[in-house]
């Protein structure tokens, strides 16, 4: 029964006074409630005495803690106005001389005794789980500490205003050029978006990919006739033949060229309908690096400014220069394509001459092989003639494909660094970028009516410094009293 009502008793406890698990709840009961069912009964009755004594000593409902005797006054004791020294006296001669309570032992008997075992125990508990009582407070004031510093210092004047949003400045400043160059704090996470340099990296790298594999209409040829590997893509039908698709081109732009010549502008006109892909290939590249640079502003502004309202405001503020910074890199690719597609075909890199030159070399050397020659054997002038010559329309076709080959690759590898140097890195990374407009300088240059809109402190966040500091207070404290309490 008195295990029953142990458990009963427990828990009925209220659990806010059992706020963490280092609290314990400490029960006593009367030893008269588990004498009989009755548990209304408050006194003991002449004949229980022996089973009295067996709870007392342990021995029919065992606790971990054991039992205590004590006597309380009497109805009669209470009447007489008998005090509580009184009442101890009474108690040590009851258990002293009364028989057969004088035989409990005398460290189990007594409010006195009682009250020196809860004492000890509560101490043994306390000095037990102290430690992790000194660590949890230790935190408890890093925390407080680390989000006053975020709120920053009071902000009820424009010179307050102003030196505040400089330390934030200053501050991004420095992690934007960490950022940038690469130099990432060690505790960031393998993928973390501050490490922004590593992100764009991995975005040219798939731009360079997308263009390399996409960027085409049509998949070049080798030399054999077979399709070229490195512009295979999965997906291309088998049957789409680039030389069918010159050939038509060619016949449709004859002009007033003489017959084997080729008009000026096929070639251009090709080269445009061959890269009709880059446009949305760059413009989902600046895409993707722009929602990165964002997603990387409202990271670092989530880390350096603990103000809500003030981050907001900050990036509102921010919002209008970011976005024309994202307009300029729309425009500079624009520049780009109308550049590479809408213009002229101009190099002067050297790898187009030497490309052309090579695949026109071993043009010839394949045709001499389809027609048997090899390495030693004897030819006349008139059997090279023939092995090389063609019509005048597949010789155009040729040297269409082969022009347009060389040229492309050039070209592509141009397009794909000017997007990334002149586009991503000067326009969205750049000094003038949507991660370099909040400094030093920006806010020098804020009116005092901005300061008051960004930076002007509310009443919910002087409430909240408040309570911070205080909390900071209390916690100092805590630690010093723990650190003299030397357990």
């Amino acid at each position: 029964m008195a295990t029953q009502l142990l458990k009963e008793t427990v828990m009925s406890c209220p659990m806010r006074h059992v706020p963490t698990s280092r609290a314990r709840r400490l029960v006593a009961i009367p030893c008269s409630k588990v004498v009989t069912g009755e548990r209304r009964q408050n006194t003991l009755e002449p004949g229980d005495e022996d089973r009295v004594l067996k709870i007392a000593r342990n021995e029919v409902e065992r606790l971990t803690h054991g039992w205590f005797a004590v006597r309380n006054r009497s109805t009669k004791d209470i009447k007489d106005g008998m005090t509580i020294d009184g009442r101890h006296k009474r108690e040590k001669e009851f258990f002293s001389t009364v028989s057969p309570w004088n035989t409990l032992r005398t460290d189990r008997v007594g409010i006195k005794q009682l009250k020196v075992f809860l004492g000890q125990l509560l101490y043994a508990h306390i000095r037990g789980e102290f430690p992790g009582v000194v660590k949890d407070t230790e935190e408890f004031l890093r925390n407080a500490r680390r989000e006053l510093e975020q709120l920053g210092p009071s902000r009820q004047t424009a010179p307050d205003q102003r030196r505040y949003l400089a330390q934030i400045a200053a501050k991004y400043e420095r992690d934007v050029s960490s950022a940038l160059s690469g130099s990432y704090d060690s505790t960031l996470e393998p993928d973390s978006i501050l490490k922004l340099r590593m992100h764009i990296r991995n975005l040219n790298d798939k731009f360079a990919e997308s263009m390399a594999r996409d960027g085409h209409t049509k998949i070049f040829q080798k030399l054999d006739g077979g399709r070229d590997e490195e512009y295979e893509r999965p997906g291309c039908a088998e049957d789409d033949d680039i030389y069918d698709w010159i050939r038509k081109l060619y016949r449709d732009s004859r002009g007033a060229e003489l017959p084997g010549m080729v008009n000026p502008s096929v070639l251009e006109c090709m080269f445009r309908q061959q890269t009709v892909a880059w446009e949305p290939i760059a413009t989902k590249y600046i895409d993707t690096v722009a929602r990165a640079v964002d997603v990387f502003n409202q990271t670092i502004f989530d880390k350096l400014i603990g103000d809500e309202e003030v981050k907001g405001h900050l990036r509102a503020h921010l919002r209008e220069q970011n976005q024309e910074a994202v307009s300029r890199a729309a425009h500079e690719l624009a520049n780009l394509l109308q550049g590479e597609r809408g213009g002229i075909l101009q190099t002067v890199n050297n790898y187009f001459a030497e490309t052309l030159s090579n695949i026109r070399e071993e043009r010839t050397f394949q045709r001499l092989k389809a027609k048997g020659f090899r390495d030693g054997s004897y030819l006349s002038l008139k059997q090279l003639v023939g092995a090389v010559h063609l019509s005048n329309e597949d010789q155009a076709v040729e040297n269409i494909h082969d022009t347009l080959k060389a040229y492309y690759k050039v070209a592509r590898k141009r397009f794909t660094d000017n997007v990334i140097l002149q586009v991503a890195e000067r326009h969205l990374l750049g000094i003038n970028g949507p991660v370099r407009t909040l400094s030093p300088e920006f806010v020098m240059n804020l009116e005092d009516s901005e300061l008051e809109h960004i930076a002007g402190e509310s009443y919910v966040t002087s409430s909240k410094r408040n309570d911070l500091a205080s909390k900071v207070d209390r916690f100092q404290k805590a630690l010093q009293i723990a650190k003299s309490a030397n357990m």
